[in-house]
Parts: structure tokens; sequence; C-alpha cells
């Protein structure tokens, strides 16, 4: 099939699940924007529920990870609009994208925790390894959000909130699945709550066989290369008095990974070894009625990789990266229709490396940064909110961010629907990393930040009866003195400008029958030659899922992506449609058995040149809750 027909054939299939979402189909977690009445946290740092939001944003909850039997994060977030992922295989290195963004211009948080590697190539996160075990909340904030939380938040930002206990006694819950390729995943979780404390204990682990790395179609694949990960988190919270709490949280995870060129599979003994650990301790008081709110938090994060191979140091080519934050948030509702928040934060990085690819180093950068917000809502169902932030870095000086939204809600507008329109405008800024700044052989000390500034507008609309949500967006982006690698070191002139839409739809529409649809558009290029970035074009992803039985649920979800070059290898990857069937049935409370079969009719794609997918594949698994006392 040529380039122009694979073209053309998703543009077709583009336009059917539009045409089918637009009588009220949607995702779920894409929307509810108005209906939901929970703070959305990342949103603004004053505390605005949905209804009062300007950005564009979605929340999945442990529900609809449950529903899709997510047991790695990243494969779910890739059904929300705007969001595009380059590897699916269980440990895979991916490249997460928002609206064109380069994976690492998005912020990730867990607990309030900022994950980012200072070891990486720029202070990227991988979610590679993040597992969907005792999340109870994922939010995601598509747009420049630097104002709110500094560098790396050009795209947007991905905030985790893990579970807690919240009634007293203690319940242990555990979950097992296996399947095609030696898979076995599973974990348990033990929550406990007496009076004013709360605990959570977690484990979790994860092991697969293969297949190859490597995409058969694109060079030789003679090996499989296996995947294993463990990993343990926890929460201890305990309630001091009515006003003030103090939190505990924290993870580790170990993994190993076989390797491959890309392209090509040699019988070779390439691997590498990563352990992250992290941690954080939050104070949160609140007067005057809760009022006034403080929040203190100290968090920590590290990893460290190690490569083993044919060219590394016997011992293992290391890459130690630190990071340490300490933040500061004190918010204000002044009267009923103004709100301000002022805050501070410090923030230090670090990395040691010691290979025989590039060479050694050891050093460090630390940011010190004030920021503000205000909220105004001077008209019943009118909320306007501005942000300011300004940092200072320790190699290259000040920089400051700032942010406008608003958000205007019709109530009943169309034919009962309560129609919110929304519109925001920020600038961003995303810092060097300091393996870009110092390496021996490729680092540039001369670097200095990339700027960006981006707005985008739009509109929820939702019904009560029947459930329908729909969010419709359009956006723009532009990003200057980019960081490449050209050659054979780092410099600065890069330019890009994304814009595109993003459309989201879910809807019950009887009792047994629900269905949901996502899509984006996006064109992504690169200043002043107007070239293709290789982000694809046309992206979403389609849900139906009917209830034949009260505890019966099935499922048909297809995802697809026209053509893409985001490889780096320049080697264009054909456009896909793939399908997935999930089955679940919950034999009780305490018991519910599932299984899945990804990649139904056994499609041969790639999502980045050279890297291979899973063809067709089953798994079954079975979920269990005991209340122990």
């Amino acid at each position: 099939m040529t380039a122009r027909s694979m073209r053309a054939r998703a543009a077709g299939y583009s336009c059917a699940l539009i045409a089918l979402a637009m009588p009220g189909t949607g995702f779920a977690q894409t929307l509810d924007t108005t209906a939901l009445e929970e703070v959305v946290v990342s949103a603004s740092r004053t505390g605005l529920k949905p209804r009062e939001i300007g950005s564009s944003f979605s929340v999945i909850d442990a529900e609809d990870l449950q529903a899709n039997q997510v047991t790695v994060l990243r494969d779910l977030l890739q059904d929300l609009p705007g969001i595009q992922i380059s590897n699916n295989r269980p440990g895979g290195f991916s490249n997460l994208s928002i609206r064109g963004s380069d994976n690492d211009q998005v912020l990730v948080l867990i607990d309030g925790i900022e994950l980012g590697d200072p070891s990486s190539t720029s202070t990227q996160f991988q979610m590679d390894h993040l597992t969907a075990l005792d999340v109870s909340r994922i939010e995601v904030l598509r747009g420049n959000q630097s104002s709110l939380y500094g560098s790396d938040a050009i795209g947007g930002v991905i905030n985790i909130v893990t579970r807690r206990a919240t009634e007293d006694g203690l319940t242990l819950n555990g979950e097992m699945e296996g399947g095609s390729f030696g898979t076995f995943n599973g974990g348990a979780s033990l929550y406990g709550k007496t009076g004013p404390l709360d605990v959570r204990l977690s484990v979790t682990g994860h092991r697969n066989d293969g297949p190859s790395l490597a995409a058969p179609t694109a060079g030789p694949s003679v090996e499989p290369d296996a995947y294993s990960r463990y990993g343990f988190s926890g929460r201890i919270g305990y309630q001091i008095t009515d006003n003030l709490e103090i939190v505990a949280t924290g993870f580790l995870s170990r993994t190993d990974s076989d390797l491959d060129g890309t392209g090509t599979d040699v019988s070779s003994n390439d691997n590498v070894e990563k352990d992250e650990d992290a941690a954080a301790i939050q104070v949160n008081h609140k007067a005057f009625d809760g009022r006034w709110r403080n929040s203190l938090l100290a968090s920590y994060y590290q990893a460290e990789r190690l490569y083993f191979g044919r060219s590394t140091r016997p011992e293992g080519d290391q890459y130690l990266g630190k990071k340490r934050n300490l933040n500061y948030t004190s918010a204000f509702d002044a009267t009923e229709w103004l709100s301000v928040v002022v805050g501070g934060n410090l923030e230090e990085e670090s990395t040691d490396q010691i290979t025989s690819f590039s060479g050694d180093f050891i050093e460090k950068v630390d940011t010190k940064s004030v920021f503000g917000e205000v909220a105004l809502k001077p008209l019943e169902n009118l909320t306007l909110t501005g942000a300011f932030r300004y940092d200072d870095n320790s190699q290259f000086g000040g920089f400051d961010t700032y942010r406008g939204t608003v958000a205007y809600v019709l109530p009943a507008a169309l034919a009962g629907g309560d129609l919110k329109l929304r519109a925001s405008y920020g600038t961003g800024a995303k810092a060097p990393g300091l393996y870009q700044l110092y390496d021996p052989t490729y680092g540039n000390p001369n670097l200095t930040v990339e700027e960006s500034q981006g707005w985008d507008a739009g509109f929820d609309l939702n019904w009560a009866d029947p459930q329908i949500n729909l969010t419709v967006n359009y956006f723009e982006s532009h990003v200057e003195d980019e960081i490449e690698f050209i050659l054979n070191g780092y410099r600065m002139g890069g330019e890009s400008k994304s814009k595109g839409v993003e459309f989201g739809a879910t809807a019950q529409i009887t009792p047994w029958l629900s269905v949901s649809q996502s899509y984006t558009y996006l064109s992504s290029r690169k200043l002043p030659a107007n070239t293709w970035k290789g982000r694809p074009r046309h992206s979403g992803a389609t849900s139906v899922t009917i209830y034949p039985l009260e505890d019966l649920s099935i499922t048909a979800r297809a995802r697809f992506k026209s053509e893409n070059l985001s490889s780096g290898v320049n080697r264009p990857v054909d456009g896909f449609v793939t399908v997935d069937l999930l089955v679940s049935y919950r034999v009780n409370d305490q018991l519910e058995l599932y299984g899945r079969v990804v990649n139904l009719f056994d499609k041969d794609y790639m999502l980045n040149w050279g890297n291979s997918t899973y063809g067709l594949s089953g798994f079954v698994g079975v979920r269990a809750s005991l209340n122990v006392l």
C-alpha cells in the first residue's frame, strides 16, 4: 500500500469515526468537565472545579483503568485527545507527546513528586515502567503550564494521584494476569485506616520473554528480548488535627530490559538495568474554615541506569540522576469571587556519569522560583485566571512565564445541556539538561532556555440524561530556541510550530451500551523550512462496550494513526488500524475475572521505525478484594 493510499485510508477512517461519534459517543475520561464537582488539582493552584477551568484537560479514574485492563499507564494515555506515544511494549523506551511536544516538554507528577531524570539527555521522564496498580486518578493538562509548574511543562502536565484508605478497617487487594510471550503481571496492596491514621503498602511485578524488540520487516530478528520489573510503593498519612495533616509517600522500581539496535537484532548480552526511587513528605494546613490553605512539600527522585554490552565498561556504563524539590504554596479565598495563590520552589538537579560512551562528569544545577496566581469570578458562571512565575537558574540566570484562562458556562444552553466556552494563553520555558550542557563529548555549556507561546480555545458540552459529554479544542503552539543535536553536539536555534484540533466524546446510550471516541488532527512543522516534524497527522481511538448481563461487559476498541516520521532515523512508518477485544465478568463484590485479545486481526505495524509491536496475543487475569478487618 502506498503512503498516499494509507493517508487516504486513515483520513477516511477518521471521518467515519467522527460520524459515529457525533450522536454522542466518547471516552469518559476525556471529558466530563462540568458534571464533575471534584477539584482538578493540576489545572490551577487555587483549587478550581471543572466548570471553572479555562484550560483543556482530561481525567482518568481507577474505574477507567480497570475497565481498560491497563497494566502500564502509558497505554491508556494514548487514547486521550492530543496524546501520542512511540512504543507500546512493556518496558519499551517510549516518547510521550502532547500536541506535538517532545517527551522532555511534558512534566510528570506522582503525589506531588516531580519526576525527571537529570542524567538523561534533557531531564526527561520515561513512563515505560509506571504501573496502574493503586492509581486513583490521572489528570492530564494540555498546553503551556510553565507559569504553574516551571520548566519541563511546555507541552503539558500529567498528574498522578495514588489511592488511600478512606474507611476504618484493613483491606487486601490483589490482581494477577498471564498470557502471550510468557507474560506474568501481578500486584497486591494492603490498605488500612484507624481514626486519624491511614496507610497503604503495595508490591508489583512483571515479566515477559519477548518477542524481539526489532521489527522483522525492518531487519533480522533472531532472539527474544525479555523485560522484568518489580516495585514497591506506599503511603502513610496522619490527621493531626481537623486543620493539620502530614503525609509521606514513595515508591521504588527495579527493571531489566534487553536491548536491540533499531531495525536489527543480533544475539548479544546488551541490556539496561534501571533503578528508580522517589519519596515525599507533605504538610497541609488550613484555617478560616478552609479559606486559607498552606502546603509544604519536600520531594526526592533518583534514577540510575546501568548499560551492559560489547562497548561498555565491564561494570556497566552508569548514569545517575537526582532531583530534589522543596515547594511551598499558600492559597487564600479572599471573597467568593477572588482567590489568590503565592508560593516558592527550590530545586536541585545533579548527575554522576561514568561511561566509556562519551566520558565522565559530575555536575549539578539549582533553580529558585517564585510564583503567583489569581482567580476571579466577576459574574455568575464566569471564571478568569492569571498566573506568573519567575525562575532563577544557577547556570544561565532568570526567566519568566505567564498564563491566562477564561471559562464561561451557559447552563442548559443546547437542548438542556450545559455548554462551557473556554480559552487559554500561556508562555513556557524548558531548561537544557545537564547532559546537554556538560557531557565531555556532546555537551555545550552555552545552551540557554527554550521558549514557547501557545493558546487554545474550545468548548465542553454535557448532558445529564442521557449522559453525553463532548469536547472540541483548537490549539496552536510555537517553540523557539529549541536545542538540537547537530553532527557531534548540541546547539540552539531550532524552531517549530504546531496546531491542530482535538475531539473527544462519551455517551451512555442505553443501560447496556456505551461508546467513546477521541480524535486528533496535528500539524507539526519545523521552521523556517516549514518541513514536517514527523508526528502523525491523524490519530484516535474508538471504543464500544455492551453489557449483555449486569456483571458482564464486552468492549471492542480500535486505535489508529496515520503515517509518521518521528523515530529519528528519517524513515517513514505507515499508518495503521488495530483492534482489541476486552471481556470482564464480576463474580461478586470481591472477585472479577477478565481477559483481552490484543491486535485481534494480527496487524503488522510499527509505532516508530525498526521497533516491533505485539501481533495477535491474549491475556487473562483476576482481581480480588478481601476485607481483613
